[in-house]
């Protein structure tokens, strides 16, 4: 390596970029590809974007492959990256690396499972032995969605704010242990295969007569429920080959709306926060409005699906209490109208964050409060309604004292802990209201 570079420059530079990283799915895929010639797989991918310590564990070989890519695909200028960091001779080598495997081979697609039985419409059960289970991550045809999960975690990196498996370690070292002793007992995994994924269209294919299902070319296996076990026991794998033991693996054909139901309806056994539930139950119009605004602009980032607020991460609002507003102050009354109405309110919002931006650090300062929202969301509809542009906000806004010192937030409801009552919420909206009156 050239002077003055070092292994530990090396993961300074790949952490700044696993943020831009972990946002592309599809750059993601693309430089899998670009690895797999060096026998580093998808999972391989994943566990390094995700572990701090996996990071430095790895090979240089393996940081400085991944470290190249990442420059390739996110960097701003066309300078040839790996020659800062090694020397000819050092570059003719690494080109030759490939990664040592405990495995003879991995996983790929399209690959047949024996002795199924379908359950259900598109829903079939498996018994899967657990070093298969370790090998289908590890070969990347299992992955996590936080889209279907119940909870994602958010992890603060360098400046920006990232979602991650909501893994608890301990459970994870307890699993692994369990399963490279072959103690862990037997219990029900559920893996989906991603409508729309499959290369011809088509993800799983079950023949009925041989009792077969067959993964297709290009599916992509999301664990819907299961994630603990799953990673745990690709952890074993990757120590040691012939585990012991099987799961029973449920493998359903569904949608990400879909995986959300099934999410919903086993929260029932498993208490998932209210918030979060109420996100992938979308019981209302209201609902599917808040996820438009979380999936694109301004407050994507900014909604949580925790019942509290963690505003040192950008949060501002819950996902419940935004939806309750909305739901208060628009009349939606068929789906053609969640868009416009997204679109209203990211419009508003737009002008909110521009012209009060120095009011997010301001601790003394209640305009992004969580429960204000149900005043910002009032005063959009209103607005709208009176088709007055949203770039006169100021003068409305500018009539309402924010501060933490104003009775009037106390006196309202702003500053209580616990649910607001009914009476709360509409003082709250009156105040709003009456800007456009004065």
């Amino acid at each position: 390596m050239r002077v003055g570079k070092t292994k530990e420059l090396l993961i300074e530079q790949i952490k700044a970029r696993i943020p831009l990283l972990v946002q592309h799915n599809g750059i993601l895929d693309e430089i899998a590809i670009q690895l797999n010639k060096y026998n580093i797989s998808l999972g391989n991918i994943i566990e390094l974007i995700n572990d701090h310590n996996k990071l430095i564990e790895a090979q240089l070989q393996e940081l400085l492959l991944l470290g190249e890519q990442l420059h390739l695909k996110f960097a701003d200028s066309d300078q040839d990256w790996i020659k800062e960091w090694l020397n000819p001779s050092e570059i003719k080598e690494l080109r030759l690396y490939i990664k040592e495997s405990p495995y003879d081979e991995i996983i790929t697609l399209p690959y047949t499972f024996e002795n199924v039985i379908k359950t259900g419409h598109n829903e079939y059960a498996a018994i899967v032995p657990n070093s298969i289970i370790g090998k289908l991550w590890m070969s990347g045809i299992t992955m996590y969605n936080p889209n279907i999960q119940r909870q994602a975690k958010k992890k603060r990196v360098k400046n920006e704010i990232i979602e991650v498996m909501n893994l608890n370690p301990k459970s994870l070292r307890e699993i692994e242990k369990q399963t490279l002793d072959g103690d862990l007992i037997t219990s029900t995994l559920r893996y989906n295969a991603k409508v729309g994924t499959g290369e011809d269209g088509v993800e799983l294919i079950y023949d009925d007569r041989e009792k077969s299902l067959t993964l297709l070319e290009g599916t992509q296996i999301d664990v819907l429920d299961g994630a603990h076990r799953t990673f745990s026991i690709y952890n074993a794998y990757m120590k040691k080959v012939d585990l012991e033991g099987n799961m029973i693996v449920i493998f359903s054909n569904m949608t990400e709306a879909q995986c959300k139901r099934v999410q919903v309806d086993m929260a029932k056994a498993n208490p998932i926060p209210k918030p979060r539930l109420r996100e992938l139950a979308k019981d209302k119009l209201a609902d599917e409005v808040v996820i438009e605004l979380k999936a694109d602009g301004e407050l994507k980032g900014r909604i949580t699906s925790n019942s509290n607020v963690k505003y040192s991460y950008g949060e501002v609002v819950t996902f419940s209490e935004l939806s309750d507003a909305i739901d208060h102050s628009f009349q939606l009354e068929n789906r053609l109208e969640v868009i416009e109405v997204a679109k209203v309110i990211n419009d508003y919002m737009m002008y909110l964050f521009a012209y009060y931006k120095s009011n997010l650090s301001d601790k003394n300062s209640l305009m992004f409060k969580s429960r204000m929202f149900i005043g910002h969301i009032e005063l959009a509809a209103r607005m709208f309604e009176h088709t007055i542009p949203f770039d006169n906000l100021r003068q409305y806004l500018n009539k309402i004292d924010f501060s933490t010192d104003n009775p009037l937030w106390e006196e309202i409801g702003i500053l209580k802990y616990g649910s607001m009552s009914a009476r709360s919420r509409t003082k709250i909206q009156t105040v709003f209201q009456h800007l456009l009156k004065e």
